[in-house]
């Protein structure tokens, strides 16, 4: 489980937590690594960047809602669906997902900022929410625990093997349905928790 310390009053470039996606650079860098609660959503967030080249050109292709955030960057914040760019690399991704990417959020590959450095995108990741509809492959059970999976290529969840197993790597949380529509199925995530 992953401990993140906590923004009081988080500023909202979009107005929600469910819509932020800002480029750099941002206006509270200082947010960026840290938890917080949105009273109006009923979730829990982290606060992060998007890699610059999570683009529609990898082999996961572009970041669509639902999909799995792997840690890229941690000390930075810099999150990505691909696991192949995961900072302990694709095999250890599936215990380093850093939250769930609610949006398409944006991503500019080679196009530097006012600043200089690379454009990246700041992002609210669901980090704690209920029946949050998540990336989901295979049989769902209903209340298993939520996995990553393993499959190359992908940043989705599927059903750890029954709801009284073990689970083989971190826990995103438990599945509150078994169907899966439009390849979302709703999940009781929480991935980490704010101090």
């Amino acid at each position: 489980m992953q401990v993140y310390r906590r923004i009081i009053s988080p500023y909202m470039p979009q107005g929600t937590p469910d819509q932020t996606n800002a480029p750099s650079p941002h206006f509270a860098p200082g947010e960026l690594g840290y938890a917080f609660s949105d009273q109006n959503t009923g979730g829990e967030y982290l606060r992060a960047q998007l890699d610059s080249g999570a683009t529609s050109a990898t082999a996961v292709g572009a970041v669509v809602a639902g999909q799995l955030a792997f840690w890229k960057d941690e000390s930075r914040a810099i999150v990505t669906n691909d696991k192949n760019q995961c900072d302990v690399g694709p095999a250890g991704a599936i215990n380093r997902v850093a939250g769930i990417f609610q949006n398409a959020v944006s991503a500019t590959p080679n196009v530097n900022g006012p600043d200089g450095q690379p454009r990246m995108y700041m992002c609210d990741l669901v980090i704690k929410k209920r029946a949050y509809p998540t990336q989901a492959t295979g049989t769902i059970i209903l209340g298993a625990q939520a996995l990553a999976d393993t499959t190359a290529n992908t940043a989705r969840a599927l059903s750890g093997a029954a709801v009284n197993t073990a689970p083989v790597s971190q826990v995103l949380g438990v599945w509150a349905s078994a169907t899966i529509t439009n390849n979302l199925c709703p999940l009781d995530v929480y991935v980490g928790f704010a101090e």
